[in-house]
């Protein structure tokens, strides 16, 4: 598993134009195998009109497969160079597998167990966001001081509503693609219980803080010994104090950092985008006794889309347009800026929250497109798009141009993203967490599969949307005869061309 980071490592940093190498694992080294992904690749590599974007997708789109699947048997999936999985991150690497379910028996039973496994890891603890590949050691972040108290099997509990959103969101993927979940395999009456306490979770986190008090407490407080002020909580671990607004409390953001204000607005669009999801994949079920799950799930998402509209917009001071707030407290406090991570403000439309067209959300992305109007994005000689407080000033982050790229409707602007996420290597091959804004081939994170699994999605859509920006027209013809190729579009539709 350490092969790809040596791989990287060894690989020369290059000047523009970059020259991509292959840097896939040897076969025998490889994680997982997917006939069915290897096929593709194999496919549509014939097409690309330039061999190292060619090369690039080969690395980039089997990276979660070839190099994270830690234990194919119980669906454990590492983010990357940290050997524990992520709810939110082992999510969205295997996003782009979805469509391949039905043709792969042995990609549907992995991601069959990633589900049961997500499953387990919220009955462990619906808090937690990163889990241990072992459930009877203690995580590298034992010694926070967490309520409730952190048990084995729990790497680190750092609540992000985003976190619980990614295990409904995984299972209703996985539910519309595989022809086994809960149709001969996976556990469903875990699964069952394991919705039931996310829902109950992001209900009570609802509260406003004064409620919990008068309820005998807050149900969930974090403190961390660090010299890191975003990696732990304000007021001894509780937070900063928040009003009820119909929303959910998130503690931290996909980042990992804490929240400035309590209600995450982008978590919060995901889980409203989910909770309907899965409440309407139950009653397709038609499982009798989960039907009030289902209808508890509706309540909620209307509930939370209530208090985004009433609580999470504002008027923007610099642009003087309505925008979505980034987060709020529901005392008239507000935040406006954008993290790279998703759930963001420019990913609302890939969320499934809203259309791309939608006023508000163009606004609010104009807003976040803006070096005057959004703190955190960063512009440069190497690049420019969102970072965020994680990795600090002027370090952008891949993983946001590869939004911006998914969320839009300009040909040009697509372009240029694509452009800057090449760049972006820097010669390695794969994409990076971030790069500083003035020098790609300084950056962070060789190995993170997320980024590579969303440059993929973003080819994929390009494929769909404009073909002959990067394929060969006409199609090259593959075999005797043969002038077809299969690709998938970014709703996870098969299409020929």
């Amino acid at each position: 598993m350490r092969l790809l980071l040596a791989l990287l490592l060894a690989a020369p940093a290059l000047s523009l134009p970059v020259a991509v190498p292959a840097s896939r694992p040897a076969y025998a080294d490889r994680t997982f195998h997917s006939p069915s992904v290897d096929s593709f690749i194999d496919s549509l590599s014939k097409q690309f009109l330039d061999p190292d974007m060619a090369t690039l997708f080969a690395n980039t789109f089997p990276n979660t497969l070839d190099t994270t699947v830690a234990d194919p048997d119980s669906g454990f999936i590492i983010t990357g160079d940290i050997d524990a999985m992520w709810l939110r991150d082992s999510c969205n690497q295997v996003q782009p597998y979805l469509p391949f379910l039905a043709e792969d028996p042995a990609l549907d039973t992995l991601l069959v167990n990633l589900v049961d496994r997500m499953a387990r890891s919220v009955l462990i603890d619906p808090f937690a966001n990163a889990f241990n590949p072992d459930d009877s050691k203690p995580g590298d972040h034992a010694d926070d001081v967490v309520t409730p108290e952190m048990t084995n099997g729990v790497f680190e509990s750092k609540y992000e509503l985003d976190s619980l959103a990614a295990f409904l969101k995984l299972s209703r993927g996985v539910y519309e693609n595989s022809p086994t979940l809960f149709k001969g395999a996976g556990d469903y009456g875990n699964w069952a219980k394991a919705v039931g306490v996310a829902v109950d979770t992001i209900k009570n986190q609802q509260q406003s803080t004064a409620e919990e008090m008068a309820n005998g407490g807050q149900e969930y407080t974090f403190s961390r010994t660090t010299d890191t002020a975003s990696d732990t909580l304000m007021q001894s671990g509780n937070g900063v104090p928040a009003a009820r607004t119909g929303m959910s409390k998130c503690a931290f953001r996909g980042s990992d950092d804490a929240t400035t204000f309590p209600f995450h607005v982008p978590a919060n669009a995901m889980a409203v985008v989910e909770l309907r999801n899965v409440a309407s994949m139950i009653e397709d079920l038609g499982n009798k006794d989960d039907l009030p799950l289902a209808s508890d799930m509706a309540e909620l998402a209307d509930e939370i889309d209530a208090g985004i509209e009433k609580f999470g917009k504002i008027t923007h001071s610099i642009t003087k347009e309505v925008v979505y707030a980034y987060e709020v407290d529901g005392f008239g406090n507000a935040i406006f800026m954008d993290d790279a991570n998703i759930p963001s403000l420019l990913s609302l439309p890939y969320l499934g929250y809203l259309d791309a067209s939608d006023d508000v959300y163009q606004a609010t992305r104009r807003a976040v497109l803006a070096r005057d109007s959004n703190p955190f994005y960063f512009s440069g000689s190497a690049g420019a798009g969102v970072g965020g407080p994680h990795q600090g000033y002027g370090m952008v982050w891949p993983m946001a141009i590869a939004v911006q790229a998914l969320t839009s409707t300009d040909r040009s602007e697509v372009q240029a993203c694509l452009d800057s996420l090449v760049t972006a290597t820097a010669g390695y091959g794969f994409m990076h967490e971030s790069f500083n804004m003035d020098d790609a081939a300084t950056f962070t994170r060789p190995w993170f599969a997320w980024a590579n699994s969303l440059f993929a999605e973003v080819v994929i859509k390009i494929s769909e949307d404009y073909p002959d920006m990067i394929f060969s027209d006409p199609p090259i013809e593959l075999e005797a005869g043969a002038v077809k190729t299969i690709y998938i579009n970014r709703h996870g539709e098969k299409k020929w061309r």
